[in-house]
């Protein structure tokens, strides 16, 4: 009994692990710095420079 419990508390934490890690790659990608880049000349909507 005991190790059906261990086993489920490892599946939820590899879950939980795995969404938490997407998640980051998610926002990592999205708020990239050459994104914000100075260097940039044109500028598009959703750069925040107009």
């Amino acid at each position: 009994m005991d190790s059906s419990l261990l086993i489920q508390y490892i599946l939820v934490f590899l879950i939980v692990a795995f969404a938490c890690y997407a998640l980051f790659k998610v926002l990592r990608k999205n708020f990239a710095p050459k994104k914000f880049s100075s260097k940039r000349t044109d500028c598009d909507k959703d750069c925040g420079c107009s």
